[in-house]
């Protein structure tokens, strides 16, 4: 079946939505998604059969953080779909092949993606880099931290929410490990759509300290009165805090909120503090555990050279590309770390671990070790010593988590 592809233009967007909706289920009312779902219509691309788009996907422009602080331009990959009529036919690499080449033409030394299912990346390169945690707690549970500069909370509406919210994540995005940027357009109608949770049960609220705000969460409240009793859980679709301090005033307003059973979080990180804050530990729910954010590696010697690590030393690595085999991606690379940082570049010498480029976007971030995927037969070092020293070097400051959904 013959296809092409290309991107889309504005009048075409209607159509392209149309293929997600019958490959998710849902029909997303773009009238109130215009400025997010029209961002970077550019680096959108259809597959077109007959005139009719039968796949989509897309790129956004984003910037992920690498342990040490450092951002890198990042593609970001969404809108994976194909028309439940036209599977098997290898749209879905048409599109992600595109999606790659995209990133590289473009400079952008990885591409990243939060998946929908989870089977269907590893063969494009894509590695698990980051879990996220959904976690539930009831009431009555207490934290027990107090602040030594206790701040204050108020309540914002949407627009003030936006903007305050904007400068704050755009603030500690650099200070969290695997943290993905948000467009200034999402703000407005993506990150915080109507349609995701009624305007009448939609609250924001704000913790201040010295005059700047240092926090932010956004949830709903919703549930059922039966025999005239709340049965409603506070959901919490966003909470940003720059320090302890914050996150603490944070969760202990939710959790004392007036006719709620609980708070639920659906994406939380791994080492989340508020566990130990609580005055009983096991309520502190851990309900699931999956993956978060997916990297692929697009130029191996760029993405190992401009983050940090936790051990100097050297390591020569192997790199195997089996799906685009693209020249900045797959090779052998010598990995320096000493005090005054870390430099890649190519040499000749015997690997000291070689693995795919799916398993180093999952190493890229610490949230894995590499012994981890050496015992899962994903990575396979020449001894001891080198895995050793690689777990020593990939170690982050924090279990990386994404922040953002794509």
């Amino acid at each position: 079946m013959d296809s092409t592809l290309r991107p889309i233009a504005e009048h075409e967007l209607d159509a392209f939505a149309l293929v997600p909706a019958y490959g998710f289920g849902d029909r997303m009312p773009l009238d109130e998604h215009r400025g997010w779902a029209s961002h970077d219509l550019d680096r959108t691309v259809a597959a077109f059969v007959d005139g009719e788009i039968v796949a989509t996907g897309r790129n956004y422009s984003l910037e992920m953080t690498l342990p040490g602080g450092a951002t890198v331009a990042a593609g970001g990959v969404s809108w994976i779909t194909t028309r439940p009529t036209h599977r098997r036919r290898g749209f879905l690499t048409e599109v992600m092949t595109h999606l790659v080449q995209d990133s590289r033409d473009r400079g952008e030394p990885v591409s990243i993606l939060t998946a929908s299912e989870g089977g269907i990346y590893g063969r494009f390169g894509y590695g698990v880099a980051a879990q996220t945690a959904a976690v539930a707690i009831d009431q009555p549970a207490t934290i027990t931290r107090v602040g030594a500069n206790p701040g204050t909370l108020r309540f914002v509406e949407a627009e003030e929410a936006a903007t305050v919210g904007e400068e704050l994540f755009d603030r500690m995005r650099h200070t969290r490990v695997g943290a993905v940027s948000r467009p200034a357009p999402w703000w407005g109608d993506e990150w915080a759509p109507q349609d995701w949770v009624d305007a009448r049960r939609r609250f924001d609220v704000v913790y201040e300290a010295d005059g700047r705000i240092e926090g932010y969460a956004l949830y709903s409240v919703a549930g059922e009165w039966p025999h005239g009793i709340s049965q409603q859980v506070a959901t919490v679709r966003d909470l940003v805090a720059s320090t302890p301090d914050a996150e603490a005033a944070l969760w202990s307003f939710l959790l004392e909120l007036d006719l709620i059973t609980g708070v639920r979080m659906p994406h939380v990180p791994l080492d989340s503090p508020v566990p130990w804050m609580l005055s009983d530990h096991r309520q502190f729910r851990t309900e699931s555990v999956r993956d978060g954010l997916w990297v692929r590696p697009i130029d191996t010697a760029q993405l190992l050279a401009s983050r940090t690590y936790d051990a100097t030393g050297e390591l020569v690595v192997r790199v195997v590309d089996p799906f685009l085999h693209l020249e900045e991606s797959e090779g052998t690379f010598r990995l320096s770390v000493d005090a005054g940082g870390a430099s890649c570049e190519r040499t000749g010498r015997d690997a000291d671990l070689s693995m795919t480029v799916d398993a180093l976007g999952a190493i890229l971030l610490g949230g894995v070790a590499p012994s981890v995927l050496a015992r899962a037969g994903r990575l396979t070092p020449t001894d001891a010593h080198a895995l050793t020293l690689a777990d020593a070097m990939f170690r982050a400051e924090h279990q990386p988590f994404p922040f953002t959904w794509f």
